[in-house]
């Protein structure tokens, strides 16, 4: 344990303090070495000598960042010199689709991303904070209180990360617009209706309920992906309107509320661009804003969100697009947790890399890590570790190796790059573009398909994915990482490399009336059954580790789901070796290609999907 003196124009709070000792075994006290901080602009400068020890950083996390060079450096001497590249940099969490987080795995996630040099932290909550004059906005769905916004902003403050809501105040609102509250506010089903004075009386509501809970005067109003603004209810009201004059004319409305509370606002860029597209494409470079449209955008940041772009001329491309609107510019990356199962690393890293570089060139000064959660939150949030030293590593260097990369993360947070680029074998598989492009997920379509009507079956066998996921399976015997989440993925290898070819071997089975190969597909559903329990439970334990309770009984559903049809399929399977004679429906179809409703491009073309769509051709639950 080292233990040092302070000295320097830089006073460290007790609680700091308590905090660097926790996480770094660091101590201090007046017998220690002394250790000169000086707080300066532009760079991290860590030197250590016989003579003196000193630190000079811009921000607490960049000093952060550099007591962890000095906690894990072994040697008498050290030198490191970093230029800071953004003005402010860090990650976005998603708790809105089913998985809050803990308020307890919130601090130790932005505790994780301030000692790797991180600065910001955005909570996404859609439904999940509370808005007291409104009892059924986020009701059981694990919103949280007052109390813990507060408490948690109070922790961002120690570390020096300044913490940000995100809401919604347009779109993204399906969820609490199901009740009743909503009814006279709502334009669709997840669309606030624009003009309405209910609307407003809720967003006022809104906005100082959660702005009462954050030291920021920064707040993200959402308004992205309002696909169907003003063809509801506002177009029966209105009659059809200019979409561009509805965003214009909302977002004044919402300005109004806000600047009494003197706040700087930023929104998602998209729908400017998409309502300017003829095809309603966020990238399309055709798209066109009219002038008198642009210059009645309100005073806003447009946060400019690209995950998916792997050229480095687009991003450029949309960047100038963006400079047009003549307003501020933030940039959102992403590490793709919302791929399936696993997340999606090869893309994150490509689309990181270059997404980047691009916004060091061209002077974007505050960027974001998204960190969605789409269709139930499957992907343990742990699995973001590695993504976030990538972001680190950017922010502190003009670009970032593979080799530095790993480095750093074994360096600063013990982990093994290794291991946690093998959850990118889960969908970056034989069959798909590079960098798994397109984001096929082919883990999360075995884990949910029917064995009998297995609609993704000629999809996923026409690759070696049986040999990709029995290799996958042997080498989580190596992996060193977080027992917990590897354990869980080495058991969905073994589902993978089990079910992957189950559903072909049972319909030709069934069609050659081959006795020997449907007893051993009988005995492999029943070893199934018992790995899909073991992952129900593991994931399970995790978000109870991680998560607040709400939101598991999806995640319980279909496990559930899964279990029961297994049960089914034995069963039926059974009845036919009894007699051959036994029909089974499913398996009398021939079987086709899945088509849609995600085009996959030549070298793609396994395909992706929402749970709701891969687990069965019928309605899970609609008119």
């Amino acid at each position: 344990m080292k233990n040092y003196q302070l000295s320097g124009d830089y006073h460290l709070s007790n609680e700091l303090q308590q905090v660097i000792t926790n996480y770094l075994g660091i101590t201090f006290n007046s017998d220690g070495c002394q250790l000169i901080l000086k707080q300066t602009s532009g760079k991290l400068l860590v030197t250590q000598t016989q003579e003196e020890t000193m630190i000079c950083f811009e921000k607490i996390p960049h000093l952060l960042r550099g007591l962890t060079y000095l906690a894990k450096s072994n040697n008498e001497s050290l030198s490191i010199k970093e230029d800071i590249f953004f003005d402010s940099i860090g990650p976005m969490f998603d708790v809105s689709r089913n998985a809050v987080l803990k308020p307890a795995k919130v601090k130790e996630l932005m505790t994780t991303s301030a000692f790797i040099g991180l600065d910001n932290c955005m909570l996404y909550m859609e439904d999940t904070y509370t808005i007291p004059d409104y009892p059924y906005f986020g009701y059981l769905r694990g919103q949280y209180t007052q109390a813990e916004l507060k408490d948690l902003d109070a922790f961002a403050n120690v570390l020096g990360v300044e913490l940000i809501p995100s809401i919604q105040v347009l779109g993204h609102l399906r969820n609490p617009l199901k009740w009743n509250f909503a009814n006279g506010m709502k334009d669709t089903e997840d669309i606030l209706l624009v003009g309405a004075d209910k609307t407003y009386e809720f967003l006022e509501s809104a906005i100082k309920s959660v702005m009462s809970c954050f030291t920021t005067k920064k707040l993200h109003i959402g308004m992205d992906e309002a696909h169907t603004l003003g063809l509801g209810n506002y177009l029966k009201k209105n009659g059809f309107q200019n979409r561009f004059e509805i965003m214009n004319e909302h977002l004044t409305r919402v300005k109004a509320i806000t600047d009494e509370l003197g706040l700087d606002l930023q929104m998602w860029s998209d729908m400017f661009f998409r309502i300017g597209s003829k095809t309603g494409d966020y990238y399309d470079k055709e798209a066109v804003i009219p002038e008198e449209i642009i210059a009645n955008i309100p005073d806003v940041s447009l946060v400019y969100w690209d995950y998916y772009n792997h050229k480095t001329e687009d991003y450029q491309q949309l960047i100038k697009t963006h400079r047009t609107l003549q307003k501020p510019i933030i940039f959102a990356g992403g590490i793709w947790t919302w791929n399936g199962i696993a997340p999606n690393y090869s893309k994150s890293i490509d689309t990181t890399n270059k997404g980047l570089a691009v916004c060091k060139e061209q002077g974007i000064k505050t960027v974001y890590a998204t960190l969605w959660q789409d269709d139930g939150a499957e992907t343990p949030i742990d699995t973001i570790l590695l993504g976030l030293q990538l972001f680190a590593e950017h922010q502190f260097n003009q670009t970032v190796s593979q080799n530095a990369l790993a480095e750093q993360f074994s360096l600063m947070q013990n982990q093994n790059s290794e291991d946690f680029l093998l959850l990118d074998l889960f969908d970056n598989t034989p069959g798909v573009a590079e960098y798994n492009a397109e984001a096929s997920a082919a883990s999360k379509l075995i884990l949910y398909q029917d064995l009998f009507s297995g609609m993704y079956d000629l999809n996923l066998n026409e690759w070696p994915l049986k040999a990709h996921y029995e290799q996958l399976v042997k080498t989580f015997d190596n992996v060193t990482s977080q027992a917990s989440i590897f354990e869980f993925y080495k058991i969905l290898a073994n589902i993978c490399y089990q079910k992957v070819d189950l559903g072909i071997k049972i319909r030709t089975a069934y069609q050659t009336k081959d006795h020997s190969l449907m007893t051993e597909a009988v005995h492999t559903i029943e070893e199934l059954h018992q790995l899909i329990s073991q992952l129900a439970t593991t994931h399970q334990d995790i978000w109870y580790s991680q998560n607040k309770f709400f939101g598991w009984e999806v995640l319980d559903i279909r496990y559930g789901g899964l279990l029961q049809r297994l049960t089914t399929n034995k069963n039926q399977l059974s009845l036919w070796l009894n007699d051959t004679s036994h029909p089974i429906d499913e398996l009398e179809i021939d079987l086709l290609p899945f088509d849609g409703p995600y085009p996959m491009k030549k070298g793609a073309i396994i395909g992706r999907n929402l749970y709701q769509f891969i687990v069965s051709p019928g309605k899970l639950s609609d008119v």
